[in-house]
């Protein structure tokens, strides 16, 4: 079961359930040593510095965040090389994070290619050190590329030259996330492993008494809105690590009760 990328599997069968909650059975040194809470995402300042002038009347944004508190931000930019092309083929990406898109080195194409029967525009940045960390010992991702279609923005790249981190990802295929044309609803992505990990469920629906249901969910961090989600591989953890689902649910006497599986299959 591919779709399109790798992703965490689980199977939780029977009984009646509302919903599920989901810990680490052994945490990786990355998210144990993380930091304690989420990123308040109404506080995060939404402000841009200099724009170059765009081609289209409906650029495309999208906010990166960075560091264990989301302190760096990092906006990408779609545009169009021209007004009458269909495809977004132009990245502006703010990759000193200085809020102005029109640094040197800010600015990538990509030719327009068939992904999958559709149009699809993919900028590859390769090597992205990460602003705000030091010079004399930098974080530098590997790898990083943007991938745009019509109904969606994805990313991918070598986490500190090691793990994948990827994006944006949804509950379901419906939902995965694109850019916005305004930079006051853009989605914030937070890439990579500096927080705590947090889960994502994927085609796993509502739990029903009475038979068998398939439960599913990405493993990762969470983003602005829904379909922000970016998401390690099945690679991430080692083989004895995986991820616990505690079912809570009432039997027919309407006592609480919860039941533990273990989500080891992966793909």
């Amino acid at each position: 079961m591919s779709h399109g990328t790798n992703r965490w599997f689980g199977l939780a069968a029977l009984l009646l359930a509302t919903f599920a909650t989901v810990s680490f059975s052994a945490p990786p040194p990355l998210a144990q040593a993380a930091a304690t809470g989420p990123i308040d995402f109404a506080t995060v300042p939404r402000e841009l510095g200099k724009l170059p002038e765009f081609k289209t009347a409906r650029p495309l944004y999208g906010l990166f965040l960075f560091g264990p508190r989301g302190e760096t931000r990092v906006w990408a930019v779609l545009e169009k090389s021209r007004r009458d092309t269909p495809v977004y083929d132009v990245l502006h990406l703010d990759v000193n994070a200085n809020g102005d898109l029109t640094d040197p080195g800010e600015r990538f194409t990509s030719g327009a290619k068939s992904g999958e029967g559709r149009p699809e525009t993919v900028f590859s940045i390769g090597r992205f050190v990460q602003p705000g960390t030091p010079a004399e010992a930098p974080r530098v991702h590997t790898d990083f590329s943007i991938t745009w279609t019509p109904s969606r923005v994805s990313y991918r790249m070598h986490w500190n030259g090691g793990p994948i981190t990827m994006g944006c990802y949804g509950p379901d295929g419906e939902s995965y996330g694109n850019f916005t044309a305004d930079p006051k609803t853009a989605p914030i992505l937070v890439p990579g492993h500096d927080l705590p990990f947090q889960f994502e469920t994927w085609l796993s629906g509502e739990l029903a008494r009475g038979r068998e249901n398939s439960f599913k969910v990405f493993v990762g961090n969470r983003g602005s809105v829904r379909g922000a989600f970016t998401t390690v591989d099945d690679k991430f953890l080692k083989s004895d690590e995986f991820v616990i689902a505690t079912l809570i649910y009432k039997d027919q006497t309407g006592k609480e009760k919860n039941v533990r599986y273990e989500l080891r299959e992966r793909c």
